[in-house]
């Protein structure tokens, strides 16, 4: 994965800095990536926010709602950080040049 190739975007939360990497095609979400200093449990949760961002609208309701799904899903927890600020993370990346 060549990460120049990727649409990225930053926020900070509480619980620490999100940096997200991907590519969108015609409005849907192709690939994903995080990184960052924040912590979740399960180990493996990044994995599965990543699986299910794939194929998601690039708007704002759409990614929230699959976070959120799978937080639900996966049992996430994740100390001072939320789907929402995965969400803003995302967007600026859609809004980022």
């Amino acid at each position: 994965m060549v990460l120049e190739d990727y649409r990225k975007g930053i926020h900070k939360s509480k619980g620490g800095v999100i940096r997200s990497f991907l590519k969108v095609d015609e409005g849907t979400i192709t690939d994903i990536t995080f990184s960052g200093d924040f912590f979740m449990f399960p180990e493996d949760a990044i994995d599965s926010i990543e699986e299910g961002l794939k194929g998601t609208a690039a708007n704002n309701d759409a990614v929230l709602l699959a976070v959120e799904q799978v937080y639900e899903s996966e049992h996430i927890q994740s100390p001072g950080t939320t789907p929402e600020d995965f969400t803003l993370s995302i967007m600026q990346a859609v809004g980022g040049d």
